[in-house]
């Protein structure tokens, strides 16, 4: 099984929430995880906004960091996927930011592992099988 790995699903692995173990397990079923470039900027945001309210060291954001990116095989360059997800976006009236995955995943024939219920009633609406 291969798999695209959202920034919101990784966060709740490396910042170990409740949802943490479900992930992890989810994701031990594949042999390919794959990201589009984007999720280094996701995960970085999301790991600022820790530390910035005095949740997460500097240098444990870092780690945490690093541990998301280590979650991935094979990063995809944004601009291999942006022209579909900005015609999909339109389409569907979502963000592109999340296309990019939905358009990873359709590309590779992988399913999303995301948190994100708004994409993830996206993923329905489109293709269900497409949910990891």
């Amino acid at each position: 099984m291969r798999t695209v790995l959202d920034a919101s699903a990784a966060a709740n692995i490396i910042l170990r929430t409740a949802l943490a173990a479900g992930l992890i397990e989810k994701l031990k079923h594949s042999h390919l995880v794959i990201a589009p470039a984007l999720f280094h900027g996701e995960i970085a945001n999301t790991l600022w906004k820790y530390a910035r309210i005095g949740e997460l060291e500097k240098e444990m954001a870092l780690t945490r960091y690093a541990e998301a990116v280590g979650l991935v095989d094979i990063f995809e360059a944004d601009e291999q996927l942006a022209a579909e997800a900005l015609a999909t976006a339109i389409r569907y009236q979502h963000s592109v930011y999340d296309m990019l995955y939905v358009i990873l995943a359709r590309r590779h024939g992988c399913g999303v592992l995301t948190v994100d219920k708004k994409l993830i009633a996206l993923i329905r609406q489109l293709d269900k099988s497409m949910l990891a």
